[in-house]
C-alpha cells in the first residue's frame, strides 16, 4: 500500500472520565479553550459585557463543570486549573469592545490562593475586569478570600457574586462581600412567572443590591416569559440562550426581543430623562471614568466634595429620591450619579429634578384616581 492510499489515522479516543481529562489539561494547557457569552443591559438594549466560559477540547469528552468538579477535590489541581483558565482569558481583556466588561469565574478557595491572586495581579490594570466568585465551597476562614478581593478592587477590578439564591447564607454573603454585581441562581430564574414567592425574592435581592450600588443579573434566561418577568421586576442585566449563546469573541446578538419588550412594557423611563452632563468640577472620576466624588459650591464660594451615591439608569425617581433623602444632612441635596454596569459615570441627576418628577407622577396618579 502506498502512502497516498493509506487510511487516515483514527480520531483520538476520549480520555477516561473527568479525572483523566483534568490530568490531560494540566499536562497540555492547549486542551483548554474558552468562549464568551453576552451580558445584556435590558434598559439600553445593548451588550454590557461578556462572561468567559471555559471549554475543554471536545476530544476530552467532558464539559467544564465535571472538569472543575474533579479539580475541586485537590486544592493544588484547583489552583493549577484556575491559572490555566485565567491565562486563556487574559488576551481577551486587551481586545474587549468599548464600554463593556469581561467576567472571569473563580472558586472562592482558589481566590484565597496566593498563586491565583498573583496571576490576576500580574495582568496590571484590571479596569474592565469583573471577578465572579462562585457561591459554593467557601473556605471556613473567609479572611483570605476577602483580602484577595480587596487587592483585586485596588487594581481596578469589580467583583460579582454568583448563584445568589433565597437562602440566608447567600444573602449574608452579599452583605459580607459587597459586590458590584449580584447574579441570581438560575434555578430561581427558571421559576419566574410561575411562583410569586420567587418574584418576591428577586425584588428583595434587588432592593438589597440598590442599597449597595450593585447591579442584579439574571442568568439562564431562555424564554420570552422569563425576560418579561425580568423587565417587570426592574432587573437591569440578563444573560442566557435567549439573549446570546456562548461563542468565540465577540458575539453581537440580535436584541430585537429586548427592544420590543421595552416598547411593550414602557421600560426606558427610570432616570433616563433626568440625567444631565456634569459641568466643570461637578464630578470627579478616575482614569476609568468611575465616579470618585461629586462637587458643589458653598454659599461663600468654597468648593465642597460629596461622597458618591450611584444609581442604575433603571432606578425609578421615587427610589432615587428616597436614596437621596436617606443620606446625611450635609450630603442630602448633592446630585446623584447614574452609572453604567462597568462603573462608568453616565451623568448626574439633581435632587430638585427628582422631586419634580415624583410630584408630577403623584399628581397624575391622583387625577387618575379621581377620574
Amino acid at each position: 500500500m502506498t502512502p497516498a492510499s493509506a487510511a487516515p489515522p483514527p480520531p483520538p479516543r476520549p480520555v477516561a472520565g473527568a479525572e483523566g481529562a483534568l490530568a490531560a489539561v494540566l499536562a497540555s494547557p492547549d486542551l483548554l479553550g474558552c468562549a464568551v457569552q453576552p451580558v445584556v443591559d435590558l434598559e439600553r438594549a445593548v451588550v454590557a459585557g461578556y462572561e468567559v466560559l471555559a471549554r475543554p477540547a471536545p476530544r476530552l469528552g467532558v464539559g467544564p463543570a465535571p472538569l472543575f468538579a474533579a479539580a475541586a477535590e485537590d486544592i493544588g489541581s484547583l489552583e493549577a486549573l484556575h491559572v490555566l483558565a485565567l491565562r486563556t482569558a487574559h488576551p481577551l481583556l486587551a481586545d474587549l469592545p468599548p464600554d463593556t466588561f469581561l467576567t472571569v469565574n473563580a472558586d472562592a478557595r482558589a481566590l484565597a490562593s496566593p498563586r491565583v491572586l498573583a496571576e490576576l495581579l500580574a495582568w496590571g490594570d484590571l479596569g474592565g475586569l469583573v471577578v465572579e466568585v462562585l457561591e459554593e465551597r467557601w473556605p471556613d476562614d473567609h479572611g483570605p478570600v476577602l483580602s484577595s478581593l480587596d487587592a483585586l478592587r485596588a487594581a481596578g477590578a469589580l467583583v460579582a457574586l454568583d448563584d445568589v439564591g433565597a437562602a440566608w447564607a447567600g444573602l449574608s454573603r452579599v452583605l459580607e462581600v459587597r459586590p458590584s454585581f449580584v447574579k441570581l441562581d438560575r434555578h430561581l430564574v427558571a421559576r419566574l412567572g410561575h411562583d410569586p414567592a420567587v418574584e418576591a425574592t428577586v425584588r428583595a435581592v434587588g432592593d438589597m443590591a440598590d442599597t449597595l450600588d450593585a447591579w442584579v443579573c439574571l442568568e439562564g434566561v431562555e424564554t420570552p416569559d422569563q425576560l418579561a418577568a425580568a423587565a417587570r421586576l426592574g432587573v437591569p442585566l440578563a444573560q442566557g440562550y435567549l439573549l446570546g449563546r456562548p461563542a468565540a469573541a465577540w458575539p453581537q446578538p440580535d436584541l430585537a426581543v429586548v427592544r420590543e419588550l421595552r416598547s411593550e412594557t414602557g421600560s426606558g423611563a427610570g432616570l433616563a430623562g433626568l440625567v444631565r452632563t456634569p459641568g466643570r468640577g461637578d464630578l470627579e472620576v478616575d482614569d476609568r471614568g468611575r465616579p470618585l466624588s461629586v462637587g458643589a459650591s458653598l454659599p461663600d464660594g468654597r468648593a465642597w466634595r460629596h461622597p458618591v451615591t450611584a444609581l442604575g439608569i433603571r432606578t425609578s425617581p421615587h427610589a432615587a429620591l428616597a436614596r437621596a433623602m436617606a443620606r446625611p444632612p450635609q450630603d442630602r441635596f448633592a446630585p446623584l450619579v447614574v452609572t453604567a454596569a462597568d462603573g462608568r459615570a453616565l451623568g448626574l441627576v439633581h435632587v430638585d429634578a427628582l422631586a419634580t418628577a415624583v410630584a408630577a407622577s403623584s399628581g397624575r396618579a391622583g387625577t387618575a384616581g379621581r377620574g
